[in-house]
Parts: structure tokens; sequence; C-alpha cells
């Protein structure tokens, strides 16, 4: 659960605006230009107003992010398996979970300084890039910047991140060693219904 946190602050520190096709921009300046809107919105925190800016960064940068092929490759070879139904019911429990375990951790690295290489990995007219950055969160005792990968693909909306790599952990990877843990005892079912009890708690508690 730790390694999940960790790459969670990672996701705090960007935010994928769909646009159009047409507009030159490349997934690169999109990160960066969207790491400084987060981090604005975040700065505005005053202690007092902790909740509804939180909000404010959740509604920008979650729907950019493709939930569907998260879940998809969180849960592996079990997504196959699943009924339309339960894919539908999991990647909304799924996307419930990280949109509370972000908002948990979105404010406290509002200091961080990053760092976004200006070139993507991807080939002329490639509709999947790898965005690589650095990011030093000054709060921390160890100053060593952390190396973080953004995985992107476009579609009819733009470009939206299926997953991020955080010093070579995977946040599809750690999930599904979970998932896979409670499908072999528990069914699908069983998972969805991890998945509401525990969002159900973090829903209480914040």
């Amino acid at each position: 659960m730790k390694k999940i946190v960790t790459i969670f602050t990672a996701l705090l520190l960007m935010g994928f605006t769909g646009l159009a096709k047409a507009q030159p921009v490349t997934p690169s300046q999109i990160i960066q230009d969207d790491i400084q809107h987060v981090l604005q919105l975040a700065k505005k925190d005053d202690g007092k107003n902790a909740q509804a800016i939180r909000r404010q960064v959740c509604d920008y940068v979650l729907p950019k992010f493709d939930f569907t092929r998260m879940t998809a490759l969180a849960l592996g070879k079990n997504w196959r398996s699943a009924t339309p139904q339960q894919q539908t019911e999991l990647t909304a429990q799924f996307q419930a979970l990280l949109t509370h375990v972000y908002a948990s951790t979105m404010i406290k690295y509002k200091t961080a300084q990053v760092i976004v290489n200006p070139n993507a990995d991807m080939q002329a007219n490639a509709s999947s890039a790898i965005v690589h950055t650095s990011v030093t969160l000054p709060s921390s005792d160890d100053k060593k910047p952390i190396s973080i990968d953004y995985y992107l693909h476009q579609g009819p909306q733009g470009w939206t991140i299926f997953n991020v790599n955080v010093e070579g952990a995977s946040l599809v990877t750690a999930y599904r060693n979970d998932f896979d843990s409670v499908i072999k005892g528990q069914g699908v079912d069983g998972l969805i219904q991890t998945l509401k009890n525990k969002n159900a708690k973090l829903a209480a508690a914040s």
C-alpha cells in the first residue's frame, strides 16, 4: 500500500487536458502546462479551504485519466473473465478509490519541483507516448529527484493517461497484485465488494 501511495504523489503533479488533435501540442507540453495549473490550484490552500481546493484539482485532473483502460490493466487476465456489468462496476469503484487516495495526498505536495523532459518517447504520428519527468519534494528528507514516467494514448478526447511509473514501480501492476489475490479467494464480485467497502471507509473518514 505504501508503494501505491508513493505513486499517487506523482498523480497530483499532472493533469492531461483533452485537446483536439488539430492543436499543435505534444504530450510533454500538455503535461508541463497542466502541472503548473494543478500546483497553482493546490497552493491556494490556506488550511481552511482544503476541501474546496481538492475538489477543484480533482475536477480538473481526474477526467483526464482513461479509467476503463487503467482498470483493465489492473485486472489483467481477470478483466476478460468479468461480465460487462462487472467491468462497469469495477471501473467505477477503481475510479472512486483512485479519487480518494489522490485527494488525500495532493495538497501535501503542493511545493514539489517538477522538471518535464521536453521530448516524449514516441514515433511520428504515434497514438501513444511516454513522458519522463523528475520530481523533487522539498518536504522530504531525501532531496534526490524522483523519476516519474507517464504513459499516454491519444483517442477521440485527446491525450489521456493509462498508467504511471515511479522509480520502476507501475501503478496498475501494484494494484494488480492485490486485485488478483482478492479474486482468487472471493471472485470478481468479491473484489467489487472489497472496493466498495474500502471506498465507504475512505469517504467516512474524509
